[in-house]
């Protein structure tokens, strides 16, 4: 019973906030701010993003995927080509990625930007089917994040 509150509070945060977001004019889809502002012209963000109240399995996935990126994207990290950016989609100006990037729930995105603005992303959706398979899950973070750096390469 706890679990089905914390869940319908949970969906009932991000209504909320979906709701204001569509109403409010001055946010922009995608903030140069949240950007590294001493990148190239061309970078990838793995945004994981994620609401106030976290359960153990949204932790995880940051920690996870986190990990996988700085262990086997060393490089690209230091050269800004690729950045990894936790965000809370509850504070008010980061509301309005919950419409942007059309989240279901907390997740990890890709973006390939140029010149601060977005050309592409896509939504990571199988993190919270493997996240328990650290080995699938790695690899799958790896693959991913792969084919958006091979883009700007």
């Amino acid at each position: 019973m706890k679990r089905i509150s914390l869940w319908f509070g949970m969906l009932l945060v991000v209504a909320v906030v979906a709701a204001v977001a569509s109403d409010s004019p001055n946010l922009k889809p995608s903030e140069p701010a949240l950007a590294a502002t001493n990148a190239p012209g061309r970078q990838v963000i793995a945004y994981y993003f994620h609401g106030t109240v976290r359960c153990e399995t949204c932790l995880k996935i940051e920690q996870q995927a986190k990990a996988v990126i700085e262990r086997k994207f060393k490089t690209e990290l230091d050269a800004h080509r690729l950045v990894f950016k936790p965000v809370n989609y509850d504070l008010p100006e980061n509301a309005h990625f919950l419409l942007d990037y059309k989240l279901p729930c907390p997740s990890l995105v890709l973006v390939r930007q140029t010149g601060g603005k977005d050309d592409q992303w896509t939504l990571l959706g199988d993190t919270w089917q493997l996240v328990e398979d650290t080995v699938k899950f790695n690899t799958y973070i790896e693959t991913e994040v792969n084919k958006f750096l091979s883009i700007i390469q």
